[in-house]
């Protein structure tokens, strides 16, 4: 039988080659720079068929352009919106990527009105269609009307079958009050995946020798 030492060794030499997780946006375009195609206001990105259709402002955080979201004459709303596969381009999610409970983050700015929101809602797609709701959540009570802020929320855990995620970001409203205009801009938006740590290519080779290792040492002490 193998010593302790022995069964060290080889564990080591197993995960010596190991490749940390990775991170990646499963949305396209983000930073809303790219230009989009015949239908989209941005690449990668839809916008609803409501009164007060999403569009770009060149008042960004970062970059040249930002989402505008506004639904100025109120009883309306503005929404964009992206499946990240059908949409987007983006790889297809699978079996990597379950049980990742991804973070969505993205910088904020404006001014919801007083009987308005803005939110954001995730759903897990599969083959079939909607698997799940990801995350539903409203922000604005975390705008500035004045400055960029960054807003975060962690997603539910990604399920089995899954191939894409789809977004809707965007803001809805009542009668303008107060003389406060509905509008609010997003930019940098990055759902964070994962993906599993896999061994490279070398760690294969460390892993057979250290099984060849291991096999001497074990003839060696039957002899």
């Amino acid at each position: 039988m193998l010593n302790l030492k022995t069964c060290v060794a080889i564990a080591a030499l197993a995960v010596a080659g190991t490749a940390g997780a990775a991170t990646t946006n499963a949305f396209a375009n983000g930073g809303f720079e790219n230009a989009g195609g015949p239908g989209q206001l941005a690449a990668g990105w839809l916008t609803a068929a409501t009164s007060s259709p999403a569009s770009l402002s060149s008042d960004a955080h970062s970059g040249s352009h930002s989402l505008l979201l506004s639904a100025p004459n109120g009883f309306d709303a503005s929404i964009a919106l992206q499946d990240s596969v059908g949409h987007g381009g983006m790889p297809l999610l699978g079996a990597a990527n379950v049980g990742d409970t991804p973070w969505l983050s993205f910088w904020a700015k404006g001014d919801a009105s007083t009987t308005g929101n803005a939110f954001v809602t995730l759903r897990y797609m599969g083959a079939s269609g909607i698997l799940s709701t990801a995350l539903n959540q409203q922000f604005q009570s975390q705008l500035n009307a004045g400055s960029w802020t960054q807003i975060s929320f962690q997603a539910a855990a990604i399920p089995a079958g899954t191939t894409s995620v789809f977004i809707e970001i965007g803001t809805a409203v009542g009668p303008i009050l107060d003389n406060r205009a509905n509008a609010v801009l997003v930019d940098d938006l990055q759902l964070g995946l994962h993906t599993a740590a896999v061994p490279e290519p070398g760690s294969y080779a460390l892993l057979l020798a250290g099984l060849a290792t291991a096999g001497t040492i074990a003839r060696r002490r039957r002899a």
